[in-house]
């Protein structure tokens, strides 16, 4: 049952963060069940666009192992065209900042699209996490593709390129990020069971401005029209503290939000394929690894988190 404030007798099941505070400019969904558990009929074709779902945990919640269950499940269902992170909030200072920057104040908080709608609370189904992500994917977005390419270049070394093409007549302002997850997360939840797209860190987070498309004119070197942007980054893993990483268990998720309500509007992902790179480059990185390691070998890399407390 989801937390709502209409009647003093509904037990209450979240798991509540006092530290994080400020408005939510989200839709709450409330937990009334002939309004929300009814299944929505729709197609996956009729999807405008990937949905993206942000999912706010802590591995201390009690009310959080079905939520991850749930999600996971309609996830492997393949029933939906979306991908979800896991913002470990009490394992990860980039996984809690972004938390904080949504308005969380209890987990579990499951975000749709960003700030398009979130549901809040143990369900006792997945119908209204269904609905959501139904509701999410099917509404007017603007038409932006994104496309996520990821290399493993080294050990622990990701090389992530972030290609975003406006095809409005009408210039683009938005927000893109990054998600560095692995798929079998390294933290469980209370039960012991692994979090599953387990954020590690957030390498991108930026405003995106895209001029409108003018395929009339591209780009004079590359073809590009001047609508499109490529973002690359060189990601090292030791450098993060997670030197241990695998290449069958790293993926890339990125999104583009709105700029004025930090709604998703478009989502992509990725799997590390292997580069091909120049024996005396390779040998340079693997160094840079080696001597990052080397320094952080004596560091602490668990950062101190809020703690989380019940309610």
């Amino acid at each position: 049952m989801k937390k709502i404030v209409v009647t003093s007798f509904i037990l209450v099941m979240i798991m509540v963060i006092p530290s994080l505070s400020g408005a939510n400019t989200a839709n709450t969904i409330t937990s009334i069940p002939d309004r929300n558990n009814e299944p929505i009929n729709t197609s996956y074709e009729e999807f405008t666009h990937t949905v993206f779902v942000e999912y706010a945990t802590a591995t201390t919640c009690p009310y959080c192992v079905v939520a991850s269950s749930q999600l996971y499940s309609i996830y492997e269902s393949n029933d939906y065209n979306f991908y979800y992170v896991s913002l470990v909030a009490d394992k990860n200072a980039k996984a809690y900042r972004r938390v904080k920057n949504l308005g969380v104040t209890g987990v579990p908080d499951v975000y749709f699209d960003g700030k398009y709608t979130h549901i809040v609370g143990a369900q006792s189904d997945e119908q209204p996490y269904r609905n959501a992500i139904i509701n999410a994917g099917t509404r007017e977005v603007p038409n932006i593709d994104i496309h996520v390419d990821v290399s493993w270049i080294a050990k622990a070394v990701l090389k992530i390129r972030i290609t975003v093409q406006n095809n409005e007549s009408e210039e683009y302002n938005g927000q893109i990020r990054a998600y560095i997850v692995e798929p079998i997360s390294r933290w469980n939840d209370r039960d012991g069971n692994p979090y599953h797209f387990g954020v590690l860190d957030i390498p991108l987070d930026r405003s995106l401005s895209l001029p409108y498309n003018n395929n009339a004119y591209p780009h004079p070197l590359d073809g590009r029209s001047d609508s499109t942007y490529e973002f690359t980054r060189i990601w090292i893993g030791a450098l993060h503290g997670f030197g241990d990483i695998t290449k069958d268990n790293i993926m890339v998720i990125a999104a583009v939000f709105d700029k004025n309500n930090d709604q998703a509007i478009a989502s992509s992902a990725a799997t590390p394929n292997s580069e091909n790179t120049h024996n005396s480059v390779f040998k340079i990185i693997q160094e840079i690894r080696n001597i990052i390691e080397l320094t952080l070998s004596t560091i602490k890399t668990e950062k101190h988190l809020p703690s989380i407390l019940y309610r």
